[in-house]
């Protein structure tokens, strides 16, 4: 990507947290605890992107300037790895599809052991469990688990 590319992309997601943090301020402070804890961190990441490739705008070398297959190799991973992740929260929820995510991911993307693997998808679910008991937030149950 170039820097102009990174800088609109950096943009956009900077504009969205934004929007998120402006729409949750005015929401009940139980439930806007968890979206301004998100759109705040999301934002300063993004505007910390957006600063870094502005403060590295050069113009490319021959180099960086052209794609290589496998440049777009591991971009359509990463696009089907996002996917894997929404249809699993999307049919599980949160509690059962996001571990079942991390689980899949470490060991087949990342290709680490089972061992590993399991552990970093039970961090994961037991992070769920502690949001829901302590927490209360309400997650969302998936279509495999509606009432």
């Amino acid at each position: 990507m170039t820097v102009v590319r990174d800088i609109a992309l950096g943009s956009a997601f900077a504009a969205l947290f934004a929007y998120v943090v402006f729409t949750a301020a005015g929401w009940e402070p139980e439930t806007a605890t968890f979206p301004l804890l998100i759109g705040v961190a999301g934002l300063g990441l993004a505007v910390w992107a957006v600063a870094g490739d502005v403060l590295r705008r050069r113009p490319a070398s021959a180099e960086v300037a052209g794609t290589t297959a496998d440049d777009k190799a591991r971009a359509r991973a990463a696009f089907a790895w996002i996917a894997v992740f929404f249809a699993l929260v999307l049919l599980m929820g949160f509690r059962g599809g996001l571990p079942l995510a991390v689980l899949a991911y470490y060991r087949v993307e990342a290709r680490v052991g089972w061992a590993a693997a399991v552990a970093a998808a039970l961090v994961c679910a037991a992070f769920l469990h502690v949001a829901v008991a302590y927490l209360y937030l309400p997650l969302y149950r998936g279509f495999v688990f509606q009432p």
